[in-house]
């Protein structure tokens, strides 16, 4: 029989207090929805006590050391009660059969449900996760749309993800990062959109590297796309050479992931993987654009009367420019534009401007092409007579 949310279970109450607790909450929704949990903890119904004691072998089983004790463990805790659902997680993480796999995280989800009562889903609708007892059927939800998503059932994976973030719109699963990435794959770009701006004060790197990925969707390589790619490059510099191939991706990632560092860039960049997979010419953009320097690019793009600056014929000025430099034959003073002398250096035209040296030096193809652009945008031309 299915039990109305209200109706808490003391057993589950206590165990999920000292268990499953998790972060303190960070918004007054989250404080009311903590403080209806515990209230609901001191409810005078005994409540189911075979689920009480199913639940404690759940925990158990979750944190058992090995395989054989996990499975014996969830076994022994379905026994005592059919209706919980951690017991179904436990033994879907242990089968390698993935389709089995399938089907215990589905009778996870729906044991779940009725534990809740459907009550539940209208009531206590955008307070999800902040009440403990939701957590098990939204463990179960999560670990679903992962494996839907694995193997192949991605607009189902898409629906969960959706109705997660209806239930628990504060997202401390994190499901909004899966939900972007999964929207980029499959090239939903109006709903990434909504969903972007739906979490606009996020300020992580999976957040502005996704927005980079998507405004390229829309306009290719454009100046929204290089101002979204240069705030990208801010949040977090190690994404470029995980993302782009330039770093080898950890065999396991990371347990703990810290803001602005590679730990946070390792995980964008194996969980985007396919987003930027998905889109053309995505990674060859960021590439060549991260290279060149994009802030500076932006700034050039970015004009008051909306003109787009050539790089090249700036590039050939400051080539042309560095002829007045010259000293020791082939050595030039690089009192320039940094990211104009990378791109010079990019095109085999100069040494590298990056070192000590307050100079750079003019490959054999640089010098001769030098000299044609002095002569091309310096040299006067004396009117013919007559």
């Amino acid at each position: 029989m299915a039990r109305g949310v209200k109706s808490k279970r003391k057993g589950t109450g206590r165990r999920a207090k000292t268990r499953a607790a998790g972060p303190l909450p960070d918004s007054d929704s989250d404080l009311a929805a903590l403080l209806m949990s515990f209230a609901r903890m001191l409810d005078d119904d005994p409540g189911d006590e075979a689920l009480d004691l199913a639940q404690e072998k759940a925990f158990d089983a979750m944190e058992a050391p090995r395989a054989e004790e996990r499975i014996a463990l969830a076994r022994e805790a379905l026994a005592l009660s059919p209706l919980c659902g951690d017991a179904y997680l436990v033994l879907a993480r242990e089968t390698a059969d993935p389709n089995e796999a399938l089907e215990l995280y589905r009778r996870a989800v729906t044991v779940g449900a009725e534990v809740l009562g459907e009550a539940a889903f209208r009531e206590d609708a955008g307070s999800f996760w902040g009440l403990l007892e939701t957590r098990p059927y939204m463990r179960a939800r999560h670990e679903l749309a992962l494996a839907l998503w694995h193997l192949g059932h991605r607009e189902e994976a898409v629906e969960h993800y959706r109705e997660m973030l209806r239930l628990n719109p504060n997202d401390n699963q994190g499901i909004r990062y899966l939900l972007m990435d999964a929207l980029l794959e499959l090239g939903h770009e109006a709903d990434a959109d909504a969903l972007l701006e739906r979490y606009e004060e996020d300020g992580s790197a999976h957040w502005a590297w996704s927005a980079a990925l998507l405004a390229f969707r829309h306009s290719g390589n454009s100046a929204p796309a290089n101002s979204a790619l240069a705030r990208a490059a801010e949040a977090n510099s190690h994404v470029a050479a995980y993302l782009l191939g330039k770093k080898p991706l950890p065999a396991t990632l990371p347990g703990f992931i810290g803001v602005g560092d590679e730990s946070e860039a390792v995980s964008y960049a194996h969980h985007a993987a396919g987003a930027w997979a998905a889109a053309p010419g995505a990674k060859d953009w960021a590439a060549d654009a991260l290279a060149v320097g994009v802030r500076k690019r932006v700034d050039a793009q970015e004009t008051e009367d909306g003109a787009e600056t050539d790089l090249d014929r700036v590039d050939e000025a400051v080539l042309a420019l560095l002829v007045h430099g010259l000293h020791d034959a082939r050595r030039a003073w690089k009192t320039f534009d940094w990211d104009a002398l990378d791109r010079l250096h990019a095109k085999g035209l100069i040494s590298s401007p990056v070192g000590r040296a307050k100079s750079v030096v003019f490959t054999e193809e640089g010098f001769e092409a030098a000299l044609r652009s002095h002569r091309k945008l310096f040299t006067k031309r004396t009117p013919k007579s007559g």
